[in-house]
């Protein structure tokens, strides 16, 4: 117990000493060759939020999401496109026709 409350003061005083940035720097520069989120997981996460969102049925939301995992790269974009679309919802006509095009697309590719 007494080490583990000396380590968290060495850890506080490291941290104030060399600014709260330093966990952050060291998490990034850990792996450069990594970047922090594809591009594609970007857009998979943008298509299943809109989808958890607006589908009632779970069997075919998790239809869906399998469907979306063996999308290509483009695809993919294209549907976070449309999605971005329903999001916005200033008009929810349009929002409805931009959700139905990407179930139609996911069906459909």
């Amino acid at each position: 117990m007494r080490t583990a409350v000396i380590c968290l003061v060495v850890l506080q005083i490291i941290i104030l000493i060399k600014g709260p940035s330093l966990a952050a720097v060291n998490a990034i520069e850990s792996d450069p060759e990594q970047p922090a989120i594809s591009s594609r997981a970007s857009n998979v996460l943008k298509i299943l939020s809109v989808l958890e969102n607006r589908m009632v049925d779970h069997p075919s939301l998790e239809k869906a999401k399998d469907k979306l995992f063996r999308l290509s790269d483009n695809q993919t974009k294209l549907i976070a496109s449309l999605s971005d679309q329903v999001v916005k919802e200033r008009n929810p006509i349009s929002g409805d026709v931009a959700f139905l095009l990407m179930t139609a697309l996911i069906i459909l590719l």
